[in-house]
């Protein structure tokens, strides 16, 4: 290319969580890359740091009801039009904005990527058909991992489809940072001073409320102790059934074997749970979680039912990385958790490895470029 492509990005929000990402595709001197984005989606506990981008960020005004329900961009219409070879639009339909704007844009003969998760958690399967008739009149489509793409080439409607998984994930030189600050002898000065040694660690990590199903890992503790009883289940988040949860597990006499730590948001305050744990387990849906984990070596348990989780649970394999159970299964639920704790050296360095080789920041922005260029036929299909 003579000149960088120009490439329009409009999204919601730029989540920190996806700095590293932002970064290195600003940084690809083949990509003139602007993001259309807002400063905030209202309802929600999202931070979001487009201002750390400076000019590379248009902030746009956002109208419309709390959590996108639904809602409407102020873009700057005359300016996207003219200046940009490509166009990435967020695939929620509800932004009303995004609709009317990849629609125009696409009948003007203009390259327009859709970008969204085929399936979420929860989502109205009624709206998720009229999502996907709209997904149907682009050529090209961004999505959260390799499965998605791969089921989304399967389904009627697609199978012109240029599909790309970014291979959603965190910034792992940033976990591997933070796991070089906790050499050996660190570490197990840690351990001694927050009373784990001996113990056998095992970890969850996410907000306490009801979608989270914290309750169901209490009611396996004790079953985990006849097995394990120097056992330690170890949480890590904070939220409104906090109080609820912690009741909970006085009333069970479990408090000498559950411990609630709070929110912890720094990488390197994380890091040492992280390393001292066994496995960390999710009984409600998950999502980047699973990969946070991964990156530290460290297997996943949770339930089986794909249709409940957000796109992250395709980086579980049964067996390979971590272990599932039927969703209603204490029962289950309880061996799952001690066949991870029995495997977790096997398991946790095969997770690792994925997160390290596949699904992490630095193959997200691959992925945008390979799709960039994809869009703007420069690159052939992936």
């Amino acid at each position: 290319m003579n000149s960088p492509l120009r490439v329009a990005v409009i999204t919601n929000i730029i989540p920190a969580y996806r700095a590293d990402y932002f970064r290195r595709i600003f940084a690809d001197s083949e990509l003139d890359v602007t993001v259309f984005c807002q400063r905030a989606i209202p309802g929600m506990n999202l931070p979001s740091i487009h201002q750390t981008f400076g000019e590379r960020v248009v902030e746009v005004r956002y109208t419309g009801a709390a959590r996108e329900r639904i809602g409407w961009q102020h873009l700057p219409w005359r300016y996207l039009w003219r200046h940009f070879d490509v166009y990435f639009v967020h695939g929620n339909p509800r932004v009303l904005s995004n609709v009317l704007v990849s629609v125009l844009l696409r009948l003007a003969g203009k390259r327009v990527v859709i970008e969204g998760q085929l399936h979420t958690a929860g989502s109205n399967p009624y709206f998720e058909k009229l999502r996907l008739l709209w997904w149907r009149l682009f050529r090209y489509v961004y999505l959260y991992n390799d499965r998605e793409a791969e089921r989304l080439r399967r389904m009627a409607g697609f199978g012109g489809a240029t599909a790309i998984g970014m291979n959603n994930g965190l910034d792992q030189s940033a976990i591997d940072r933070a796991c070089a600050d906790w050499p050996a002898a660190r570490l197990t000065q840690w351990q001694q001073d927050e009373g784990l040694s001996g113990r056998t660690l095992v970890l969850s990590c996410a907000r306490l409320e009801s979608k989270n199903r914290f309750e169901r890992m209490l009611d396996c503790v004790p079953a985990l102790k006849a097995r394990h009883p120097n056992l330690l289940w170890c949480v890590i988040g904070d939220g409104p059934q906090a109080a609820e949860l912690q009741a909970s597990t006085a009333a069970a006499g479990l408090r000498d074997s559950v411990r609630w730590l709070g929110a912890i948001y720094e990488e390197n305050r994380l890091a040492p749970w992280f390393l001292s744990a066994q496995a960390l387990v999710h009984p409600g849906a998950i999502g980047l979680s699973l990969l946070h984990a991964f990156g530290y070596g460290l297997p996943v348990v949770t339930h089986d039912a794909g249709g409940q989780h957000m796109p992250e649970f395709a980086a579980l394999t049964n067996g390979t990385n971590g272990r599932v159970y039927p969703r209603e299964d204490t029962g289950a639920m309880t061996s799952a958790i001690l066949a991870a704790i029995d495997e977790s050296p096997q398991l946790g360095a095969q997770a690792k490895t994925l997160a390290q080789t596949r699904f992490n920041t630095r193959i997200m922005a691959e992925r945008f470029k390979a799709m960039c260029l994809a869009a703007a036929g420069l690159g052939g299909r992936p």
